[in-house]
């Protein structure tokens, strides 16, 4: 073993900074939190290249002492802690003192400040860890830094660095998480010299959650306030999504502390708790929780970054959001409310293919299938029902409305040919002195072989010489859709709409980089987009296969796809999950009821699939009951 010894002051400082300053997004929330600390009320944000080569931030708050500005870069120097009984009551966000000290180390810095009374600032420039001179300054009050090539002078830590885009979207969390906790401070985030976000003072925070996250997000939410705190000085207020507008995953639920954003997966599944029965599981509600605290019943100082925090009673805090956010829901009519969807454009047909669906002639079916309420006209809007009814000639008002009569209270179809028989039934009934005789029997119609029942609007039940095939309609059409648009791609013959008037759509800037980015593997899937400016991009053309789906709600699945992703995969990875995302979306969903006809017509895909085992996200598309497990069951053997 080699003797110890104290490391280099260059060292110290390198290790420090891989602890506090990650990537620019670390350095730009260590900058930020300085700058409310100092009364801020306006905060510019400019990046270079995502950051990696250069970070400014300008804010307009109380500025720092010339004097100060060379203890600003020493290691543990902050004018937020005194004695250490301080670190129990922390009111402030930053208060560790490392921050411009690990950035000096890796990176050139640049610091400018001025206090408000003074009638100059002074500036100094560190790099690489030497200190200049402090020389004078004449810029406007408050503090102006320049992070300039971060950790160039540690090459190995760099090139661990995402693309700009990535590193773009993590800076946008963190202007995220500062303008929510701060709804009166004026934020405003350039990145090459086009401006992302320009958030004023006067936006509320369901304004700025609507810029963010979408108006479906801003109009499905409800405010939540637990009351004023209690002896134990605890509260949680802000607002709640309703189950509708769940995610996929809990990129959506935020937590903040005494205006500090913290992750807490304890309290996480508080939320989830309370939103038991009302979501399916795998997905996530939407929450935006405040929670008010004691300085002294907290610890911000669990995690160099103080992305984590220590609670002294964290059953309590669990209890207290768990309750509080179930009170809220309880209060609400949650019962879902239909939608009409938009209208679809008028698209012609696609060139026939060998996945294309074609016209089946109805079978000479003994029964109809009755359904309490009327058939929609898209039940399966996205390659199966549609070509059987657009295929078929359009029948008259008389011809395509059956007529009905009112038998003992159900709805039966009329037909000629059980006129007969229902005339002789209601006779029998009609002449047995019974109580209820008015009642029809009941009617178990027994579908002929090949054929299956709809259940519930979403399995298709069907005997098969096993047994009994109970089939998931969406998960089948899912697997059907994603084979037929993998073969389109993989034969480039996948045909394309192009729309007469290009779609603009609205994305959070982080997620606007990242489709650029991927531009060109959305290309072939159909999805050609180009940048429009600020925060919207254009939708120019989207897979025929698809068109019965409006193209937006095709596009944004995509997108929230992408958004998920630390970086972009390969591009045939990549190309393999968006094609699995697509057909999802545009799958057939459970609830949407099926024609016997569409039916029939799912089924005769289904033996075509390579797969029609599973979906494309490995869900099984079918379980089977054989005889056996029926007659065990039944007690039959």
């Amino acid at each position: 073993m080699a003797r110890i010894q104290l490391l280099p002051a260059e060292v110290v400082t390198q290790i420090a900074a891989g602890e506090v300053i990650e990537r620019p997004a670390s350095a730009v929330k260590e900058l930020l939190e300085n700058s409310i600390d100092a009364g801020a009320t306006r905060i510019d944000i400019d990046l270079e290249n995502g950051g990696l080569d250069l970070i400014r931030v300008v804010d307009n708050g109380g500025g720092i002492h010339p004097d100060d500005l060379p203890l600003a870069f020493a290691a543990h120097a902050t004018s937020k802690l005194r004695t250490a009984a301080d670190l129990f009551r922390i009111a402030t966000k930053g208060f560790r003192g490392e921050a411009l000290a690990s950035l000096g180390g890796v990176a050139k810095v640049t610091l400018q400040s001025r206090r408000p009374d003074a009638d100059a600032g002074a500036e100094i420039v560190v790099d690489g860890g030497i200190l200049g001179q402090v020389r004078p300054w004449g810029g406007s009050p408050g503090t102006r830094i320049e992070v300039r090539h971060l950790f160039s002078s540690v090459p190995a830590r760099r090139k661990f660095l995402k693309g700009p885009a990535t590193e773009l979207g993590r800076v946008s969390d963190i202007v995220e998480w500062i303008a929510l906790s701060h709804p009166g401070l004026h934020v405003v985030l350039r990145h090459n010299g086009k401006l992302v976000y320009d958030i004023p003072a006067t936006a509320g925070f369901t304004d700025r959650v609507g810029l963010f996250f979408g108006a479906d997000v801003r109009n499905g939410l409800y405010e939540l306030d637990s009351g004023p705190p209690g002896e134990n000085g605890l509260r949680v207020a802000g607002w709640i999504g309703d189950p509708s507008i769940d995610r996929g995953n809990a990129k959506l639920m935020y937590l903040f502390v005494n205006g500090r954003w913290f992750r807490d997966r304890s309290l996480t599944y508080a939320v989830q708790e309370a939103y038991r029965g009302l979501i399916m599981t795998g997905r996530y509600p939407v929450a935006f929780l405040f929670l008010t605290v004691p300085p002294g019943d907290v610890d911000v100082n669990a995690h160099p970054t103080k992305a984590e925090v220590r609670f002294r009673d964290n059953g309590l805090i669990f209890s207290l959001i768990r309750a509080a956010v179930k009170e809220r829901l309880l209060r609400e009519n949650l019962v879902p409310r239909m939608v009409a969807p938009p209208e679809p454009e008028r698209l012609p047909p696609p060139a026939p293919s060998l996945f294309e669906p074609r016209p089946i002639a109805p079978p000479d079916l003994p029964f109809r299938l009755a359904s309490p309420m009327p058939a929609r006209t898209a039940a399966i809007p996205y390659g199966v029902g549609d070509s059987l009814r657009d295929s078929s000639p359009v029948a008259s008002d008389e011809e395509s409305q059956p007529s009905t009569e009112s038998v003992g209270g159900s709805l039966r179809e009329s037909s000629p040919e059980l006129d007969d028989a229902r005339i002789a039934v209601e006779s029998d009934l009609a002449s047995e002195d019974t109580p209820g005789a008015s009642a029809p029997p009941f009617d178990f119609p027994t579908p002929p072989p090949g054929t299956a029942l709809q259940v519930h609007n979403a399995y298709l039940v069907q005997e098969t010489p096993q047994g009994m095939l109970v089939i998931d309609q969406h998960a089948l059409h899912e697997r059907i859709l994603y084979e037929q648009l993998r073969a389109r791609v993989r034969a480039g013959k996948l045909e394309v709409q192009r729309l007469l008037v290009p779609e603009p759509v609205d994305l959070p800037a982080h997620q606007v980089a990242m489709v650029l980015e991927a531009k060109d593997a959305l290309a072939e899937l159909g999805l050609e987009v180009a940048e429009f400016g600020g925060n919207t991009v254009i939708l120019s053309s989207y897979p025929t296969l698809l068109s019965r789906r409006p193209p937006h709600e095709i596009f944004k699945a995509v997108v929230d796809f992408l958004a998920t992703k630390e970086q972009l995969p390969p591009k045939e990875v990549m190309l393999d999950h968006l094609l699995a995302t697509m057909a999802c979306k545009a799958a057939v969903k459970a609830g949407d009821p099926l024609t016997a006809d569409e039916i029939a017509y799912l089924l005769e895909l289904r033996q075509m699939a390579e797969d029609s085992h599973h979906c494309p996200h490995g869900r099984p598309t079918s379980l089977l009951f054989s005889r056996q497990d029926l007659d065990r069951q039944f007690r039959r053997i």
